[in-house]
């Protein structure tokens, strides 16, 4: 009985968390293919519900997560460059009692990548990762790493 129980409490759990308030997608910034090793721009584009935000890239000390973004390892693609963001807004935050960076309503991620030279031409997913934290002005729901992908056409 003892384990039925459990798995109830935790489906309720589950019931009851809030669906992730952000939405992610990734845009290719130019069109067409692209050769071996040359460089390009990705557009990670986060939509934020209303009455929700999420914190900056910038680390504070004794502040919020820093939102964080990557391309990770193992795929014929490397990070180019320095990620470039939106300019968020700088509030004082009732519940940290500090200043602190954040986004509303959505961010744009410019993430400069550059193709492996010797990569075969075709069609490669390019993963670009994201770990954030999302708050609404009575709660901070854990924080969550999500992986964008998007097709890449490698040319000749």
């Amino acid at each position: 009985m003892k384990p039925l129980f459990c798995a109830a409490l935790l489906a309720l759990t589950l019931a009851a968390a809030p669906p992730d308030p952000l939405l992610w997608k990734l845009e290719q910034a130019s069109a067409g293919p692209v050769k071996p090793g040359a460089t390009f721009t990705v557009k990670l584009v986060g939509k934020i519900q209303a009455g929700w935000h999420m914190y900056s890239m910038k680390q504070m000390d004794d502040g919020p997560i820093p939102t964080r973004v990557w391309i990770a390892e193992g795929q014929p693609f490397q990070q180019a460059g320095a990620i470039k963001a939106d300019e968020p807004e700088t509030m004082q935050d009732p519940t940290l009692h500090m200043e602190v960076e954040l986004y509303e309503g959505g961010v744009t991620f410019a993430v400069p990548v550059r193709v492996a030279p010797g990569t075969a031409a075709g069609t490669q997913n390019l993963v670009v990762s994201t770990s954030y934290q999302t708050c609404n002005n009575s709660l901070c729901l854990p924080p969550k790493t999500v992986k964008v992908e998007i097709p890449v056409t490698i040319a000749k």
